[in-house]
């Protein structure tokens, strides 16, 4: 025992207190451990004349869970009778940053706006272009959501790569809704 001590006591004094902080710790998780209450473990004969009836429900799903997804086959006959490889990337691309239940207006709108085509390029009366499967205008709205997707705001040619211009336009939808896209009437 008066080894133990002298060694203690070359112990630094930080050390004595992070070890004695460790035993306290200890100490106060293992008192804190629940203990069941003596109503819960003690047996109790049921009340003569009182029926228990257990009621089970369906579980409840969140709405997400309700979507069935269709397969892409499916989802791309409502806009064309020859699809292309091409066209199921998009409709896949659109399914991964649009909400499940904004999926089939999207791809109404993207059909729309482009037929699907990522290089499509729209001309409008104001000077301005519009790019991509979505169509997004050069005039400013391109570029703000550029930027908000992390890319260069000043690369036009962003907006004709897909994944790009499908994140940029589930970005546009989730703050203004359809009302951007001249195509929300095809909806």
């Amino acid at each position: 025992m008066l080894q133990a001590r002298a060694r203690w006591k070359r112990v630094p004094a930080y050390s004595q207190g992070v070890v004695w902080m460790s035993v306290l710790a200890l100490i106060v998780s293992l008192s804190a451990w629940s203990t069941p209450s003596p109503a819960a473990t003690t047996s109790s004969r049921p009340i003569r004349g009182v029926f228990a009836v257990t009621i089970k429900s369906p579980p409840v799903l969140h709405a997400a869970a309700r979507v069935r997804p269709r397969p892409v086959v499916v989802e791309l006959a409502d806009f064309t009778s020859d699809p292309t490889p091409s066209d199921g990337y998009v409709v896949t691309l659109i399914h991964q940053d649009f909400p499940a239940r904004a999926w089939h207006a999207a791809e109404a709108v993207a059909w729309c706006e482009s037929k699907f085509r990522t290089t499509d390029i729209g001309f409008d009366s104001n000077g301005t272009h519009d790019r991509g499967l979505f169509q997004l205008n050069d005039g400013g709205t391109e570029q703000y959501l550029m930027s908000m997707i992390g890319q260069n705001p000043k690369n036009l040619n962003l907006a004709f790569n897909p994944v790009l211009n499908v994140r940029a336009a589930a970005l546009l939808y989730a703050r203004d809704g359809w009302s951007q896209w001249s195509c929300a009437s095809a909806i």
